[in-house]
C-alpha cells in the first residue's frame, strides 16, 4: 500500500512540475482552442435563438402602406401561402396550376420600395440570428446585393414576405419546377416575368409581381406589346403604372432556364451558408472539446492508448 501511495505522489509531483514548465506554445494553443470553443457556443446559441424569431417585419403590408408600391388587400402569412402551394397538387391542368400559383405568389409577397425602405427593419439585411454568414457579408463587405439581399430559396422568400419582380418570378419558377412544368424566367431591363408551357404545348406569360395572366407568348409580346396592355388594365392597374411597365417590355431581354440559372452563385452560396451556419459551431465545439478531454485524461493518467 505504501508503495502505491509513493508512486501516486511521485506521479502527481511530476504532473505538477510539467504543468509549471509547459511551453508557451502549448499555453497559447489552449487559449486559442478555448476561444474557438466559446465562439462555437455563441454561434450555436445565436442559431437556436433564431429558431424562435420571425424573419418577416412585424406589421408588414398593414401599417406601412406609404412604403409599398402596391397596397395588398390582404397579406398572407407564411402558413397560408404554403398551404395554398400544397393545394396546387390537387389540380390536374398545367394551366390551372400555373394560374393558381401565379396568384399565390402575388398574394405571398409584398412589393416594397426596395431601395428606399430601411434594410434592417424589412430584413433585407439578413439578421444575424437568421444567418450570420449573410449578415456579416451584408454588414461589413459593402456589397449592395448583400446589404439588401434577394433570397434564392423560394420558401425563404415567402417566409420573409417581401419582394419585387425578380423575387416573385424566381418563387413562381421554383413552384412550377416542383410540378415538373416547363418554364423559364424572362428578364427585361426593368421587369421580370415567367413563361410556361401549357398542356397543349403553348407558351404563355404570367406576371407574378402584378398577379396578371397573359394569354400569349413572349414572342407575341415582343411583336405586339399593345395587345397585352389590356390584361393589366383589366386587373385594375392605373394606366400610368402600365405605361411604365411597357417601357420595360420594349427593351432587350434575357431568358433563364430556372432560379439556379438566374442567380447561380448566390443560389449555391445561400444553400451552403445555411448548412454551414450549423456545421461550423458544431466543429468549433467538438474539436476543442475533444482536445481538452484528451489532455485532461493524459494529465490525470487515465488515458489509455
Amino acid at each position: 500500500m505504501g508503495g502505491i501511495n509513493a508512486r501516486k505522489l511521485g506521479r502527481d509531483y511530476m504532473i505538477n512540475v510539467q504543468e509549471n514548465l509547459r511551453p508557451k506554445k502549448v499555453l497559447a494553443l489552449d487559449a486559442v482552442l478555448f476561444a474557438l470553443f466559446v465562439v462555437g457556443m455563441l454561434l450555436l446559441l445565436i442559431n437556436i435563438y433564431g429558431l424562435f424569431q420571425t424573419v418577416r417585419k412585424p406589421g408588414l403590408g398593414v401599417v406601412d402602406h406609404e412604403k409599398l408600391r402596391f397596397i395588398p388587400e390582404e397579406v398572407w402569412s407564411y402558413k397560408t401561402s404554403m398551404e395554398a402551394i400544397d393545394q396546387l397538387y390537387e389540380l390536374r391542368s398545367i394551366r390551372d396550376i400555373a394560374k393558381k400559383a401565379n396568384r399565390v405568389v402575388n398574394e405571398s409577397l409584398v412589393h416594397i420600395d426596395w431601395m428606399e425602405v430601411d434594410p434592417k427593419e424589412y430584413r433585407q439585411l439578413v439578421p444575424i440570428w437568421e444567418n450570420y454568414f449573410l449578415w456579416a457579408i451584408g454588414t461589413f463587405s459593402g456589397l449592395p446585393q448583400f446589404e439588401r439581399y434577394h433570397y434564392a430559396n423560394y420558401k425563404r422568400n415567402i417566409r420573409r414576405g417581401i419582394g419585387i419582380c425578380g423575387d416573385a418570378s424566381t418563387v413562381l419558377s421554383s413552384i412550377l419546377d416542383n410540378h415538373k412544368i416547363e418554364n423559364r424566367i424572362v428578364s427585361f431591363k426593368g421587369h421580370v416575368v415567367v413563361e410556361f408551357e401549357d398542356d397543349k404545348g403553348n407558351w404563355l406569360l404570367v406576371d407574378p409581381d402584378f398577379g396578371v395572366e397573359m394569354h400569349g407568348s413572349l414572342e407575341q409580346l415582343t411583336q405586339n406589346p399593345e395587345d397585352f396592355r389590356r390584361y393589366y388594365i383589366e386587373a385594375g392597374y392605373p394606366s400610368t403604372e402600365v405605361d411604365y411597365l411597357f417601357e420595360a417590355y420594349n427593351t432587350k431581354y434575357v431568358i433563364f432556364d430556372d432560379t439556379f440559372h438566374f442567380m447561380t452563385k448566390r443560389y449555391v452560396f445561400e444553400e451552403v451558408s445555411y448548412i454551414f451556419k450549423w456545421l461550423l459551431p458544431v466543429v468549433l465545439l467538438l474539436g476543442p472539446g475533444f482536445y481538452f478531454l484528451m489532455t485532461r485524461k493524459v494529465r490525470n493518467g487515465t488515458y489509455q492508448s
